[in-house]
């Protein structure tokens, strides 16, 4: 994948992190009215949908022989949990070390606590996110050898497309989304939200040999932030008349799924425009450190809580939590990101 389209992809999880941001600092009365409390789990749902796309595009672009080899399958198990579980580690550890000695100032996980996010069975605060991520890693493969087998059939893109569609039906019937429990660990009911992102892969590598339409996917990107716009909890509760629910939009897990990949593909193929606004440095940078960022805020913003910000200074207070969350997340990458993902699975010579 080309220099240009990561850093469009860097762009994408700036802004996922940014909308989770934007939650909690709403949540918190750093903003004021209108309200953004609510809005967070749209980013997450971003967050999946491009781990989705890129994991799978990575691995639709390997030959089918290279997915027979289990060089290729150590590979990708090494660099998955590379990926989460140095920084989750750590971030586990020290707050229960910061409760075991008295000073919860992190996340208060106790022992028990410990074991069961340990085990994926918990995920407090914006740690949920972490045993739904790392459950798709195991069945992310099965995802892609079904896609590579209708690619190897050449199944006609109607009938894949067709194929996608039923898979999202089974899902949502299997787990009803109205049946789901907020911050729920489990993959299931999210699966959609991945799958989307994950068949955006395989559209990507059609268009790869398609005629380019930019104009078609620029109109596909302005619907698609359109739409999030009015799907933001208190813009839709005002448009239908509803007392504001901040969870309205949480289980809108298909719709926020295409949303998502739909403005993955128009920023990837809708030429210059929108490229540019996501290929934007500061954008990038912050998505660059947005797993970090993401576990950091919430502890960072406790403490600058704890020392009256917003009081003390209202219209400064999201923007010195938002300093003080990106040093502390520079900090962690630098520490455990960076050089843990530049460890590969040994390769065979020749």
């Amino acid at each position: 994948m080309s220099t240009a389209r990561l850093a469009v992809l860097d762009g994408l999880r700036g802004l996922a992190v940014l909308i989770v941001l934007a939650s909690h600092f709403s949540s918190a009365g750093l903003f004021p009215k209108p309200a953004l409390h609510g809005v967070g789990k749209s980013g997450v749902y971003l967050f999946f949908v491009l781990s989705a796309f890129l994991l799978t595009r990575n691995l639709l672009r390997q030959p089918p022989a290279a997915l027979r080899t289990p060089a290729l399958w150590a590979d990708y198990a090494v660099r998955r949990v590379l990926r989460i579980w140095p920084l989750y580690l750590f971030v586990l550890l020290s707050s229960w070390w910061c409760v075991r000695v008295g000073h919860p100032v992190l996340y208060a996980i106790d022992t028990g606590s410990l074991w069961r996010h340990l085990t994926l069975r918990e995920g407090m605060s914006v740690l949920w996110s972490i045993p739904v991520e790392f459950t798709f890693y195991v069945v992310l493969p099965v995802v892609v050898l079904c896609l590579v087998g209708m690619a190897r059939g050449r199944w006609p893109a109607w009938v894949q497309v067709g194929a996608f569609v039923l898979a999202l039906l089974a899902v949502t019937l299997a787990w009803p989304p109205a049946a789901s429990i907020e911050n729920d660990v489990r993959l299931w009911p999210y699966l959609a939200v991945f799958l989307c992102g994950a068949f955006a892969a395989r559209i990507d590598v059609w268009l790869r040999h398609a005629t380019p339409r930019p104009l078609l996917w620029i109109a596909v990107g302005v619907a698609a932030l359109a739409a999030w716009c009015i799907a933001i909890p208190v813009v839709w509760c005002a448009l239908r008349g509803l007392p504001f629910e901040a969870t309205v939009s949480r289980t809108w897990y298909v719709f926020f799924g295409l949303l998502w990949a739909g403005l993955l593909l128009a920023v990837m193929h809708g030429g210059p425009w929108l490229h540019r606004l996501f290929a934007w440095a500061p954008l990038r940078w912050v998505g660059l450190v947005s797993f970090s960022l993401y576990l950091w805020h919430m502890p960072v913003l406790q403490a600058m809580q704890r020392l009256d910000v917003a009081e003390r200074a209202p219209l400064l207070a999201p923007w010195l939590v938002l300093a003080a969350a990106l040093a502390v997340s520079w900090l962690s990458w630098r520490v455990f990101e960076d050089p843990f993902s530049r460890v590969r699975w040994p390769q065979r010579p020749g």
